[in-house]
Order: structure tokens, then C-alpha cells, then sequence
């Protein structure tokens, strides 16, 4: 044999015990580093802990064990490497379900016990003597709804009001990007404007919900129809098809020699959405949505062409935190005379007044009384925008 003789009862006993001690090590270890920051465990972490415990032991116990049990072999035989490297491998394999397992547990205790806030009191002594940042949220009446958002459920707010949360101890901007990312995907919140004093302390918070469905995301003169179809295998979600009718099987099968089956026929062009099944939600121009039938099966053809840059960019836009507002620029306002290059923001148009649109201007844009910055941004960085333009 390659790696010479193997006594493979203790092989095999010694491989599944120490594979259920890097299981338990990593478990444990998303336990605690869930409790203590708040958030689930990398994966390289939680597999450090279970393989560092088994190779711990390999090198101790195992290694010294064949070293003083029988002396005179050589304890860096074939065999044994092999064995302890693949016990090493399973091991490593085995932190996978242990920090899932781990990871879980800690989630259900912490929701069974309560454990997802802590009073205030507790939160500010935490600060004193361990690494952690203690952030009390503001009263529930407190919390304001964004603008050109859906406004959360009462329940939220009320669920949210006067929590303290547990986070990692870091700077300002770590610490509202932890607090944004834990409001998300704890509480369902689609977007998040909150505002940290240098203290941790949050000075304002404001609530968005993520807005569902197709229907605000539609261009001008185009609808969503749904209609039966067999959907291109490669097509997914964004991408242009052209709409076939199929042929007429029915006369066919029947050997009717009057009903010739007639032949395939492009309906329109179209931008797929969604499929579930055999049912394929499309875009399409308002005009062409009356030549779809609901009792017709149509074939879905992929066009070789690369995305439209607009439906891209919107598709994008739709997925982060950042937003289109409008500032009014006010008579007075301590931004009249400066440029578009001296704003935080991404300005994509400018109005004068009632007049016409200067789309993209260039960054020496002078801006004037009356003026409306079309700008995009975080919704902190267009709130700072708006009461920058309206200070005295």
C-alpha cells in the first residue's frame, strides 16, 4: 500500500470523534460571536476555531501518543500523515454545519429570551467595560418617515422605539453602516436615514419601506402583461425577447385537412420580468399589449444584444440606498452663487426656475435663486443637501 498498513477501526473512530469536535468548537464559536457582536460569524472564522481544535489535538495528543505508545516507529510515517490529513479535511468540512447550527441556536435563544435589545442602563455601562458600542434608537414618535418612500408599519416603529443595540466598538461611519445593515435585516426596514452624533448617540432616524412589485418600475407607455409561453432557458429577468406565436398544433393531431397548422409569427418585442412555471410576465410597449391573447401560447426568443444602458442603470438604482431628490434653491440661500462641482451629491439636472431642463451640467454650473438640483445620493447626504440650501 501507498500509505502502508492502517488499523482502520481506530482510523475511522478517530475521524468521526474529532470531525464532532470541530462540529461542537465551531458551533460554539458562532454562539459567542453572535452574542458578542451582534452578527453572524465569518465562515473563515468559525473554520479557524473547528480545524485549529482537531489540529490542536493531532499535534498533542495523537503525535505524542505514537511517539511514547510505540517507541521505536517513526511518528511521521505515510500512514499516519494521510490519516490526519484527512481527518483534518473532514474536519474542516464539518465547521460548515456547526457554524450554520451555531449561528441558528443563537438566533432562536435571542429571540426567545428577549435578547435583542438590552435596557439602556445596561447599554451605557457596556461602553465602560467592554468593547462594544451601546446605540439607543429615539422614542417611537420620533422616528420619521423618508421622503419619496413608503413609511413603515406602526408596528416597526413601535418595536424599534427606545431599543438599545449591541455593535462592535468602531468609528462614527462603521458604526451607521452596522446600525443601517442590523435595521434592514432584522426588522424588514427598506431604507434607513440615521444620523450619529461622535458619541454613538443617533440625533435623527428616519424609515423607508422597500417599494414590491413592477409597476413603479414601468417606463412611460409601457404595461406588464402575463401571458403563457415556453420561456428561453438562457433568459432571465431584464433581458430583450422577441415573442413568438406557436404553431397550431390542434390541427394537426386531428388530421384536419381543412385547418392547414399555420406557421410561427413574431407578435412583438419584449422586456422579460419574472416566470413562474409557464406563465412569463413581459414589458411591453402599450400599443403592441393588445395583440397578446390570454388564450394563445406564445415561444420566447433571446435577442443577442447587450442590456439598454437606461434599464440598467434603473435596475441598479432600484437595488441601493441611494435616491433621486429635488432641492429647491431659495432666495438667499447660502448656495446661490456657488457651482455644481461644490455639492456632495451627484447632480444629474438642474431647473431654472419654470423654465427648461439643463440635463448633466457641467460641474462650473452656476447655481441661482430659484433654481431645482435634481440630485442623487443617500438619503442623509440629500437631507444635509436640503438644509444646506435652506440656512440663514
Amino acid at each position: 500500500m501507498l500509505l502502508g498498513e492502517i488499523d482502520l477501526l481506530p482510523a475511522l473512530g478517530q475521524l468521526f470523534g474529532l470531525s464532532v469536535l470541530a462540529f461542537l468548537v465551531s458551533g460554539t464559536a458562532s454562539v459567542g460571536y453572535r452574542w458578542y457582536f451582534r452578527e453572524p460569524i465569518p465562515r473563515g472564522l468559525a473554520a479557524l476555531f473547528g480545524v485549529a481544535a482537531v489540529a490542536l489535538y493531532l499535534n498533542t495528543v495523537g503525535l505524542l501518543g505514537r511517539v511514547i505508545g510505540t517507541p521505536g516507529t517513526d511518528p511521521f510515517d505515510a500512514a499516519g500523515v494521510g490519516v490526519d490529513l484527512l481527518t483534518l479535511l473532514v474536519a474542516f468540512v464539518a465547521t460548515v454545519p456547526g457554524r450554520r447550527l451555531g449561528d441558528a441556536l443563537r438566533a432562536d435563544l435571542a429571540s426567545a429570551a428577549g435578547a435583542r435589545e438590552v435596557n439602556a442602563s445596561v447599554g451605557r455601562a457596556l461602553r465602560g467595560v467592554a468593547r462594544l458600542s451601546a446605540v439607543e434608537l429615539p422614542a417611537a414618535d420620533e422616528i420619521e418617515d423618508m421622503q419619496s418612500h413608503d413609511p413603515v408599519p406602526a408596528e416597526v416603529k413601535t418595536e424599534l422605539g427606545g431599543k438599545t443595540l449591541l455593535f462592535p466598538r468602531s468609528n462614527r461611519e462603521a458604526l451607521r453602516d452596522r446600525l443601517v445593515t442590523r435595521l434592514k435585516e432584522d426588522y424588514g426596514v427598506g431604507y434607513v436615514d440615521a444620523e450619529l452624533a461622535a458619541d454613538g448617540t443617533v440625533t435623527y432616524l428616519a424609515l423607508g419601506s422597500r417599494l414590491a412589485g413592477i409597476g413603479l418600475t414601468l417606463g412611460p407607455g409601457t404595461c406588464a402583461v402575463a401571458v403563457e409561453a415556453d420561456p428561453a432557458s438562457d433568459a432571465g429577468p431584464g433581458d430583450i425577447v422577441q415573442v413568438w406565436t406557436t404553431p397550431n398544433a390542434t390541427a394537426t393531431a386531428e388530421g384536419d385537412a381543412g385547418e392547414a397548422p399555420s406557421s410561427p409569427r413574431r407578435v412583438t418585442t419584449a422586456e422579460l420580468r419574472a416566470t413562474a412555471g409557464e406563465t412569463v410576465t413581459l414589458v411591453v410597449d402599450e400599443a403592441d399589449a393588445a395583440a397578446l391573447s390570454p388564450d394563445e401560447r406564445y415561444r420566447l426568443v433571446t435577442l443577442p444584444v447587450s442590456a439598454r444602458a437606461d434599464q440598467e442603470f434603473a435596475s441598479l438604482l432600484r437595488g441601493v440606498d441611494e435616491t433621486l431628490g429635488v432641492v429647491q434653491i431659495p432666495e438667499g440661500s447660502p448656495l446661490v452663487g456657488t457651482t455644481v462641482g461644490d455639492l456632495e451629491s451627484a447632480v444629474v439636472a438642474v431647473r431654472r426656475g419654470t423654465g427648461a431642463i439643463d440635463a448633466l451640467p457641467g460641474s462650473e454650473r452656476v447655481l441661482e435663486p430659484g433654481d431645482s438640483v435634481y440630485a442623487i445620493g443617500r438619503p442623509d447626504v440629500l437631507r444635509g443637501l436640503e438644509e444646506r440650501a435652506n440656512s440663514r
